[in-house]
């Protein structure tokens, strides 16, 4: 949920996938890859992190990016 992140912060970002096979999770901030694995986490947060973030999930059917979350720091 959205909420007021301020330096310092640890930030959990959680992507689920109900697919069969089960879905590889990629995290990606402004189109670059940061991190695989269904919890991103962020720990001491600061303000160069702000920004635009999505998971995307694949499998041998296919992949999807979730919506994008934005954090504001």
């Amino acid at each position: 949920p959205s909420g007021e992140i301020v330096e310092g912060d640890s930030v959990f970002l959680n992507c689920s996938s109900d697919s069969n096979p089960p879905a590889e999770i990629s995290w990606f901030k402004a189109g670059m890859f940061v991190g695989s694995g269904r919890i991103y986490s962020i720990s001491k947060i600061s303000s160069d992190q702000s920004g635009e973030y999505k998971c995307k999930s694949i499998n041998k059917h296919g992949e999807k990016y979730s919506d994008a979350v934005t954090l504001n720091i």
